[in-house]
């Protein structure tokens, strides 16, 4: 599997989904990230199971999720912890995101 350095290292603008199969708001937010595929078709969306990679998540203090964090050619600058509608997301993720 991919890190998460590997995976901003070769791709511009990306979102991480930090879940678990087991998280109830995990699973609300996957139509919403296929929605925002649909959106954002310049921004890579990658999840990581926190189960699985428990190392990456140790790495970005996941104490809870989801959490989503934003990278732009490398660089963290956007992270949320819980729950939003795709229309939302993606008037805060404009914000960030390089043409």
């Amino acid at each position: 599997m991919n890190t998460v350095h590997e995976i901003t290292a070769s791709n511009t603008n990306v979102l991480i989904d930090f879940y678990a199969d087991w998280c109830e708001p995990c699973k609300w937010l996957n139509p919403v990230l296929e929605e925002l595929k649909q959106q954002l078709p310049d921004l890579y969306i990658h999840k990581i199971n926190i189960d699985q990679l428990t190392e990456e998540a140790a790495a970005f203090e996941i104490k809870s999720v989801p959490v989503l964090i934003l990278f732009v050619d490398g660089n963290q600058v956007w992270r949320m912890n819980g729950f939003k509608y795709s229309k939302e997301l993606a008037k805060e993720l404009k914000e960030f995101l390089k043409a």
